[in-house]
């Protein structure tokens, strides 16, 4: 079976939990809000993360990487140059860092410097072929969310973004 039937059989699955309140411009329904309408925003957030699987699984299947990997590269492409930041942003241990960095530099995707200001603490950087699966991992997740999302306005993707982060943000301040 391909993956376009395997996606019509999960619709079609799905569909029948889809609360009548997403159809239309579920923007301009201002009803309180229900389980149902609970339950789908969860669906969404736990199917959410396969596309940015997919955008990521060229460069991580060519290269050995981890189930981190790809998100490294981005994180240290947007200034991220210490595993200890890594190990902080990702809410990994050091030893999960140090192994993907490990995976990283034997794929001649990152380097490692000692650092410029502390020499106690080693710098990353991208390698020339490290910049080019970013920007391979950036192109995908591009294309596959402006494609998936292309019936919206950047203002309302922009507040999706906004709406995640917050998301996330009220997750990181509960006590665990």
């Amino acid at each position: 079976m391909g993956v376009e039937e395997d996606i019509a059989r999960r619709d079609a699955i799905l569909s029948r939990f889809k609360p009548k309140q997403a159809e239309g411009d579920p923007a301009k329904d201002e009803s309180p809000l229900v389980w149902d309408d609970i339950g789908y925003l969860s669906h969404g957030l736990v199917f959410g993360p396969r596309p940015l699987l997919q955008a990521t699984r060229s460069v991580t299947e060519r290269y050995s990487l981890g189930p981190r990997g790809g998100w490294m590269l981005n994180l240290i492409g947007i200034g991220l140059f210490h595993p200890h930041e890594l190990s902080d942003v990702l809410k990994i241990g050091r030893s999960l860092v140090s192994a993907e960095l490990a995976r990283l530099t034997e794929a001649g995707l990152v380097i490692s410097s000692t650092g410029k200001s502390d020499k106690r603490r080693s710098e990353l950087m991208l390698t020339e072929l490290g910049q080019a699966a970013l920007e391979e991992i950036r192109s995908e997740l591009f294309g596959g969310l402006t494609s998936a999302l292309k019936g919206y306005t950047p203002g309302q993707v922009r507040l999706l973004a906004k709406m995640l982060h917050d998301l996330h943000d009220s997750a990181a301040a509960s006590p665990d």
